[in-house]
């Protein structure tokens, strides 16, 4: 099961938003998830959030039979 997020509501200064949706736009990225994209970096440089540690990788069992 999914867990549930926190809906979070704050205030940005205009060039940010503007910045923002120009992204959206050009991009495709929602602004809820550029904002979890920075938050999460940001938290990360701070010491704050770990980054998980990526998926192990699945060797096919084909590989080296030629």
């Amino acid at each position: 099961m999914t867990p549930i997020r926190k809906v979070t509501t704050f205030r940005t200064d205009p060039d940010v938003q503007q910045a923002m949706e120009a992204l959206r736009e050009r991009d495709g990225i929602p602004l809820s998830e550029q904002i979890r994209r920075a938050l999460r970096s940001w938290l990360e440089t701070k010491g704050a959030l770990r980054r998980a540690k990526p998926a192990a990788r699945r060797r096919s069992t084909l590989r080296g039979r030629r």
